[in-house]
């Protein structure tokens, strides 16, 4: 497991990644914030799913939806959801796009990811999700 550091620099970098409960998942660095993926392609109810119908409780809601993964130059095929920590009050390190808040905003380790990763999976796993569009 490799550590989250924030930078202004875009890149893609594989953090974690490994099989929870059935489920592949990938932790990845954007450099100015980190994302998670989860592979569901074994779950027939997410499978080929537009992220915005599908209500599962993860951090910021899912904003990822597709049927390839692109980490580096290698893709991996499946069909991932996911979502990022670039939301209100997660640290983004351009402060002139950053809201105007008097609190600390939180900068996500690889372990936390993890686990909101493996929370996000027993939810799937105890099917505590809602399909919009069928």
């Amino acid at each position: 497991m490799k550590k989250m550091v924030y930078t202004h620099e875009s890149k893609v970098e594989l953090l974690h990644s490994g099989k929870y409960r059935g489920y592949s998942f990938y932790i990845l660095n954007l450099g100015t914030h980190p994302t998670a993926y989860i592979d569901v392609q074994s779950n027939p109810n997410l499978t080929n799913k537009d992220y915005f119908d599908i209500d599962l409780s993860v951090h910021g809601g899912l904003t990822y939806s597709s049927s390839e993964l692109l980490i580096g130059d290698k893709t991996i095929y499946g069909w991932f959801i996911g979502w990022d920590y670039a939301h209100a009050y997660d640290y983004y390190p351009y402060p002139e796009y950053l809201p105007m808040v008097s609190c600390k905003l939180k900068k996500w380790s690889t372990e936390e990811i993890f686990e909101d990763v493996k929370k996000t999976i027993k939810l799937i796993n105890k099917g505590e999700y809602e399909i919009y569009r069928k």
